[in-house]
């Protein structure tokens, strides 16, 4: 396999000194990182065809990007496109160094600074902001010049960037060369758009109600067990308090803020005298008040006439300054506000707000009814604890991977709790979130494997009456086709009536019945005028009788058509290629033990 690091290699650039630089600087980050080594097996992050993804070294990757971007892209968006781009890496990678496929240092230094016959690439100007084609190749290239003196983290980002768009274009172009249409290709194309055919049919639908033994259903499990896979999971058992206030809680807060309105005595045990503490509404720093008893820091902004919230637009508008408002209750907090300035046409409101949270005794009385249940040694044990504190319980299914609990959300640490080596069945994990604290019991590890009879007879049972009765159907309709010659007289037969189907091209895949790609097939497959075998749809069974076939007039030059063909396939070939290549490809992705 070749690696990037080689690609620049071949590429003639000198890199060394940058390259020690670096280094030095990943190996003093991850110094500083905090950054825990003990998940995952021995720091591996992935495997690609045997290229070890280590996950220091990805990980400090992913910092150093997220420094190029200002800490502006998500967490783990950026991850996974870094991911998926190592293992495209490694699969072209390999197919690059098959054919020998390279960039020689002319190129490469024309896409970067838009010299030596090679015109900058767009991807050059999008990266230094510089989508104005107005700015010349040679201005933009002082800028990078500096960049590429200055910041190696960011010129190496970049440089790959242009390289491997660069490869990604020749190999594209090997590929598309080889996607040339014959004659017989676009004769095929023609035939399969402009060939139709028309007719009618018969349909009994399945027989729903057919009974099946359970030998039969034990049977045609055994024979399609592949058909129920079953992906390894781990269902949680649990129980969610929210952390809410008490009405007293709330009373308690309005009380607060009522206090704060007006001046009051204190006595002051340094000068042991009587002090006068300035109240909001005549307080001569209304700033330094707000951000002293507030929530939220003073706004300063003057409002001008419909620019206030509507709880206080009205009152605001007509009062004098000083005048103070509330307390009131809006975006579940509650607030005072003062009118704290005037001009001509706008306002200024001072707002002290304080959230609606519970107490901290409130809190405390939550966090030990949920610590309480979190003492539960099995499931039995955990639902009576629920039923106790009348608290409902629920369900979820997760995998390794997932970033979100059902009923919860963002919870990827109680994901990496239920995949912990030591978490068994039982386990019971007390998470403490946003406003509610989790009590989690695993409760169930399914592995990896088929799923069991038990959990898809429905769907099992539903393919063995489908399958019977559609025997029982060909039965049925081989008998009347041995008495009959054309479709009416099945019909009258079988006592149904003839449907029709027309203008239908081999490449549709419905009839009026519905979605029946077997049953359009079936017109192509019977000669004009005579019945068809009986035909197993997704419906029922067919029997079908071509009426008319519209034959395609080939063209006397297929030059166009041909054109028209690889216009159609050329898009898709990288995308095609690429798809095959990693389906093919070995890849390990431990990245759940990590993140």
């Amino acid at each position: 396999m070749i690696s990037l690091d080689k690609l620049r290699k071949k590429s003639g650039l000198v890199i060394a000194a940058i390259g020690f630089a670096l280094l030095a600087f990943l190996l003093g980050d991850l110094m500083n990182s905090g950054t825990s080594l003990l998940n995952g097996s021995q720091g591996i992050l992935g495997e690609i065809n045997d290229e070890v993804v280590d996950y220091r070294e990805f990980e400090t990757e992913a910092q150093n990007i997220d420094r190029i971007f200002n800490g502006q892209q998500d967490r783990n968006g950026l991850r996974d496109k870094l991911w998926s781009d190592k293992v495209n890496e490694v699969i072209m990678g390999e197919q690059y160094e098959d054919i020998g496929l390279m960039v020689s240092p002319e190129e490469l230094a024309g896409l970067t600074f838009g010299y030596k016959s090679a015109e900058m690439s767009s991807t050059a100007r999008q990266f230094f902001g510089a989508t104005n084609q107005d700015i010349s190749s040679e201005q933009l290239a002082a800028v990078i010049q500096q960049i590429h003196d200055t910041d190696p983290i960011r010129w190496m980002y970049f440089e790959n960037i242009i390289l491997k768009e660069c490869l990604s274009q020749k190999y594209s172009n090997l590929v598309r060369q080889g996607l040339i249409a014959s004659n017989i290709d676009a004769q095929a194309y023609y035939n399969d758009q402009g060939a139709q055919t028309s007719g009618r049919y018969v349909f009994k639908p399945f027989d729903t109600n057919i009974e099946v033994t359970e030998s039969e259903i034990e049977a045609y499990y055994r024979e399609n067990k592949e058909a129920y896979p079953q992906n390894e999971s781990r269902e949680l058992t649990l129980a969610i308090f929210e952390i809410l206030p008490t009405d007293s809680d709330k009373e308690e807060i309005k009380n607060q803020l009522q206090s704060l309105i007006q001046d009051k005595e204190v006595y002051n045990k340094t000068t042991k005298n009587k002090e006068t503490l300035e109240g909001f509404k005549n307080t001569a720093d209304a700033e330094l008040f707000v951000d002293t008893h507030s929530d939220a820091s003073f706004d300063p902004t003057f409002y001008a006439d419909g620019q206030l919230s509507p709880a206080i637009e009205s009152v605001m508008r007509n009062a004098e300054v000083g005048f103070v408002y509330g307390p009131y209750e809006e975006d579940n907090r509650y607030k005072l506000a003062r009118l704290n300035a005037r001009t001509s046409d706008s306002v200024q409101v001072a707002i002290i707000e304080i959230a609606m949270d519970a107490s901290e005794e409130t809190a405390n009385e939550i966090y030990a009814q949920a610590s309480e249940m979190a003492s539960a040694v099995d499931l039995s044990g955990f639902e009576a604890m629920a039923e106790e504190k009348n608290i409902a319980l629920t369900t979820a299914t997760i995998q390794e991977a997932d970033r979100t609990v059902s009923g919860i959300g963002d919870a990827r640490n109680l994901v990496f709790w239920a995949y912990g080596n030591n978490t068994t069945i039982n386990t019971v994990k007390l998470d403490d979130q946003n406003n509610r604290i989790v009590v989690a019991m695993l409760t169930n590890i399914t592995e990896e494997g088929t799923q069991s009879l038990d959990d898809v007879r429905f769907q099992v049972e539903v393919a063995v009456k489908r399958e019977k009765s559609a025997e029982a159907l060909k039965e049925e309709f081989n008998k009347s086709l041995s008495s009959t010659s054309n479709i009416d007289e099945l019909a009258k037969a079988m006592s149904l009536i003839p449907e029709s189907a027309s203008l239908l091209s081999f490449s549709s895949n419905s009839i009026p019945g519905g979605f029946e790609p077997n049953v359009v097939g079936a017109f192509y497959g019977v000669e004009q005028g005579q019945l068809s075998s009986p035909v197993v749809g997704n419906s029922g069974v067919y029997v079908v009788s071509t009426e008319a076939i519209k034959e395609s007039v080939a063209p006397k030059d297929y030059t166009s058509l041909k054109k028209q063909l690889e216009s159609q396939l050329q898009p898709r070939a990288n995308f095609e290629v690429y798809n095959a290549l990693k389906e093919l490809a070995e890849i390990e992705d431990n990245r759940s033990k990590f993140y």
